[in-house]
């Protein structure tokens, strides 16, 4: 009989890529019974996956509260042998399943003392200091109650470490065989302009409004996509009423393998997120994505990318629009670096960056709990 292993997050969506097509998706491959919590408007399966869904209250107070009752509720009834939860808010329902006896894996996403900082809505800065402060003492004194830590960069399993001796570092690399199987959309009328796009999160500190005024001097010549979830309905309006804006299209949320069609369909990478602490020393997945695609990338000049990824494309300062401009007059001007360099990180992308590798790990962390 398959060992039975239930994902839990009140944080994410059914279709997070890293959750469902890299993690539940290889431990279904493995031969577990592998279920995911989530909000959802129905249940259902997706690749293999059975997806429990929780209501769709909205508002941060439902969320931590309401929601993670649910969710608890939900865990118990599935009576797992394995439970692996994804966000900072779940310690507490990891900590009553393992009272049960449960087996548990906290998945550490990002690095949340430091994202706390970056939260601007939190307050002033010395209140998110003080937040900042309290719950790096929380998350580090719980750690060492679950059976095993999952993250996505080497700084963060040397963080806990200190306080849990089974951390794995799964990096967030992409799926090669997800993205193959994508087919390029025709672009039609936009064949001639030059496409940058951006995928994932579109909030402020991601640099969505030095994005769209980037590309104001191009008078049309260049085209700028967006995919993915607006941080809130009022970045979206603040947005549009930018000059820049007549030249973007917000293209919505898709499942991964038709974001992929567009990622194909487009020029340029996009990445300029601000120099955050939390994102300095992030993995951004959709570098990765853009790698596959063979496409160069645009992206902030942070020490860590640059060791990281190397010549992947331009590096830029975030905060100074004229440098994302320049980056892209460059390939404007020249566009056969575009598939040049697309080739290359094509190359990089499969020698190195590919989920396969970390898919290994992640089998043999389970291995060793059940």
């Amino acid at each position: 009989m398959s060992k039975k292993v239930c994902h839990v997050s009140t944080a994410h969506n059914e279709k997070d890529p890293r959750i469902v097509l890299k993690e539940c998706q290889s431990l279904k491959k493995a031969g577990y019974d592998v279920s995911y919590i989530v909000t959802a408007d129905k249940e259902e399966e997706i690749h293999g996956i059975r997806i429990i869904p929780l209501s769709k209250g909205t508002g941060r107070i439902y969320r931590l509260i309401n929601k993670q009752k649910e969710a608890l509720k939900k865990a118990i009834q599935e009576d797992a042998d394995i439970y692996h939860f994804h966000d900072p808010e779940l310690i507490s329902l990891g900590k009553k399943l393992k009272k049960m006896g449960k087996k548990v894996i906290y998945d550490v996403h990002e690095d949340m003392p430091k994202q706390i900082i970056a939260k601007s809505y939190l307050g002033p800065l010395f209140i998110r200091k003080i937040i900042s402060k309290s719950f790096n003492i929380y998350e580090k004194s719980n750690a060492k109650r679950f059976d095993a830590i999952v993250t996505t960069i080497d700084g963060l399993k040397v963080k806990f470490e200190e306080y849990n001796n089974n951390v794995i570092v799964a990096k967030n690399y992409a799926m090669k065989d997800v993205i193959d199987e994508s087919i390029a959309i025709e672009r039609g009328a936009n064949s001639d302009k030059l496409v940058i796009l951006y995928i994932g999160s579109i909030t402020e500190i991601r640099g969505v409004k030095e994005l769209i005024t980037s590309i104001v001097p191009f008078c049309g010549a260049v085209e700028l996509w967006l995919m993915g979830t607006w941080e809130t309905e009022e970045l979206r309006k603040s947005c549009e009423k930018l000059e820049g804006y007549k030249h973007t299209k917000y293209l919505g949320v898709f499942k991964p393998h038709e974001v992929y069609s567009y990622v194909k369909s487009a020029d340029i990478g996009m990445c300029v997120l601000h120099p955050t602490p939390n994102y300095k020393e992030a993995i951004p997945t959709k570098v990765f994505e853009y790698m596959a695609c063979e496409m160069p990338v645009i992206l902030s000049d942070f020490p860590f990318w640059k060791k990281l990824f190397g010549d992947v494309g331009i590096y830029v300062d975030p905060l100074k629009i004229e440098d994302t401009t320049s980056a892209i007059k460059f390939y404007l001007n020249n566009r056969n670096e575009i598939k040049k360099k697309g080739m290359e990180n094509r190359e990089k992308f499969i020698e190195n960056f590919c989920w396969d590798s970390e898919e290994k790990k992640l089998l043999e962390l389970y291995k060793e709990l059940i």
